[in-house]
C-alpha cells in the first residue's frame, strides 16, 4: 500500500539524526508525500543527551523552524509539529503540556525511566518477561491517559528476544486492546530494518516489525499506519524499506489507514 504521509520524522537535535529541517520537507516532496509531520525526541527537565534528545533549550528553535518550513511550502506539502513522547511517571507535566501544545504526539516507549539523562531498563538491552509486561503497561497507560496518536513501533519489545512465548503474547494483547479503546493506530516502523538481520534464538530476522505480534493486530482489527522513522533526509526516497519488510506481513490482512490528519495548534 503506498502511503502519502509519515508522522514519524527526526532532526539532527536528537543527537543521532542528520540533515537540516528544510532537507527533510525537499525529500519528502521529492518522494510524492502530501503530508509530513516531525516528531523529534522530546526533551525533559535535566535529562539532555546530546545522542539520544534535544535540550530543553532548543525546543523553541525546533517549534519556530518546522512553523516556518510550514509557511514556506504550504503550496506543496502540509507539515505538523509534533514530538516523540515516552510515558515517564517523573515528567508527566511537560508530556502533558506536549499533547496540549503540539499538533501531535507519537508514544515511542524505550525505556523504564530516566536518570541524569540515561535509560533505566532500556527495552532495547532488556527483554526478559517482566520488562515486555512493563512495556506495554506503560504504553497502556498513556494511551488511557490520551498522551499520543500514534503508537511507535509497538513491537520494539522484540528487538533482543530470543523467543516469543506468553508474556509476549500478553503484552501485544495489551498494547492491540488499549490502543483500538482510544482508536490510536498502531505503527509499522520501517526503522528496525537500519538494524539488519541477526541470529536471535532460532531466527535469523529483523529487529521488528516482528510478524506474530501483526497478527495479533489482524486478529484485532487495530488500525495500522506505516511509520518511516525518518532519521536523514534520504530515507523519505528508500523505497526499498518497504520492499523489505513486506515478506513479514505477507498475507496479512491488516487495516491500514488511507488518510490521517490532525489539527493544527500552532
Amino acid at each position: 500500500m503506498r502511503q502519502y504521509f509519515n508522522y514519524h520524522g527526526h532532526t539532527k537535535r536528537c543527537g543521532h539524526a542528520r540533515g537540516e529541517d528544510e532537507e527533510y520537507v525537499l525529500a519528502a516532496i521529492s518522494a510524492g508525500y502530501k503530508t509530513i509531520g516531525f516528531s523529534d525526541h522530546a526533551p525533559y527537565p535535566n535529562q539532555y543527551n546530546e545522542h539520544e534528545r534535544m535540550d530543553m533549550s532548543e525546543l523553541e528553535n525546533y517549534i519556530y523552524s518546522v512553523k516556518q518550513l510550514q509557511q514556506k511550502y504550504k503550496d506543496q506539502i502540509e507539515i505538523f509539529i509534533g514530538m516523540e513522547i515516552e510515558n515517564y511517571q517523573a515528567y508527566k507535566r511537560e508530556i502533558k503540556a506536549y499533547r496540549e501544545r503540539l499538533d501531535y504526539c507519537i508514544i515511542g516507549q524505550h525505556s523504564m525511566a530516566l536518570r541524569d539523562g540515561m535509560a533505566l531498563g532500556d527495552y532495547y538491552l532488556e527483554s526478559d518477561d517482566a520488562h515486555v509486561l512493563l512495556y506495554a503497561g506503560q504504553i497502556k497507560e498513556a494511551l488511557e491517559e490520551g498522551l499520543a496518536d500514534i503508537v511507535a513501533h509497538p513491537d520494539l519489545f522484540m528487538y533482543g528476544r530470543k523467543e516469543w512465548n506468553e508474556s509476549c503474547e500478553t503484552a501485544a494483547r495489551m498494547i492491540c486492546d488499549a490502543a483500538q479503546k482510544a482508536d490510536i493506530p498502531l505503527e509499522v516502523n520501517l526503522g528496525g530494518i537500519k538494524y539488519g538481520k541477526r541470529a536471535l534464538g532460532k531466527e535469523t530476522r529483523y529487529a521488528y516489525p516482528y510478524r506474530k505480534f501483526w497478527e495479533i493486530v489482524q486478529q484485532k482489527g487495530n488500525k495500522v499506519v506505516y511509520g518511516l522513522d525518518v532519521h536523514a533526509p534520504q530515507e523519505y526516497l528508500e523505497k526499498h524499506r518497504f520492499e523489505m519488510i513486506d515478506p513479514i506481513l505477507e498475507g496479512l490482512e491488516l487495516n491500514f489507514v488511507t488518510d490521517l490528519k490532525f489539527k493544527h495548534k500552532l
